[in-house]
Order: C-alpha cells, then sequence, then structure tokens
C-alpha cells in the first residue's frame, strides 16, 4: 500500500444555507457550498464525529500576514459520507454535511514552535 491520504470536505446541506453569497470557488467565482477542506496522510484518519466544529484562523493583528489564532467555527458536522478508492491505495473522501450554528467567538493565540537554527559546522 502507498501513502494512504483523506480528503475531508466539509460543505452546507443546502446551497442557499447562511453566507451562500460570499462562498466562491477561486479563480472562476463560481458559487459553492464547500466550507472547508482538510488533507491527511495520517493511516486510517477517523472521520470527523457529528457535532463537531472545524476550526477557524487568523491574525487578529494584520490579516494579510499569516495566521496567529484560532477558534471553534459556526458550523456543526450533522452528518457524513465516506469513500474509498476501488484501488489498493487506501485513499479516502469524507463529506462532513454541516449546519450553521454560531457561537461567540473565543479567539486563542497559537502556541508557536521557534524555527531550528543552522549550527555552524
Amino acid at each position: 500500500m502507498t501513502n494512504q491520504e483523506t480528503w475531508i470536505i466539509y460543505k452546507t446541506e443546502t446551497m442557499s444555507d447562511h453566507g451562500w453569497r460570499e462562498r466562491h470557488l477561486i479563480p472562476s467565482k463560481s458559487i459553492t457550498n464547500i466550507l472547508h477542506e482538510e488533507w491527511s496522510s495520517k493511516p486510517n484518519k477517523k472521520a470527523p464525529s457529528i457535532g463537531s466544529r472545524f476550526r477557524n484562523y487568523t491574525n487578529l493583528d494584520d490579516p494579510e500576514n499569516g495566521i496567529t489564532h484560532g477558534r471553534d467555527g459556526d458550523w456543526v458536522v450533522t452528518r457524513t459520507q465516506e469513500y474509498s478508492a476501488d484501488d489498493d491505495s487506501g485513499d479516502r473522501v469524507i463529506i462532513c454535511y454541516c449546519s450553521y450554528q454560531p457561537i461567540a467567538p473565543n479567539w486563542e493565540k497559537l502556541k508557536r514552535v521557534k524555527p531550528p537554527v543552522a549550527e555552524p559546522v
């Protein structure tokens, strides 16, 4: 078996759910119901559980300069569907259908690890 990959797609239940006017695919600007996506190469990655929320990230001080804070998002997983590749790769796609259930934003500062410093030889 090669490196197993799992693609997790979070999407709204319908195309007209909350915020539909702002959700566009780039560069075509086509309207979409995709909210978020994640890739994982962890073997046997579990599907997100019903009731879970995907995380939102931003830089509160300088939105154009990377991310510094994270919080639980306003979309809640209501059901999932899973599809596996027909070959022996183990690749999977998990679709998570979500409903809009806003919560008060509780932004948490992300812990950063210092980048490694090259030591002189």
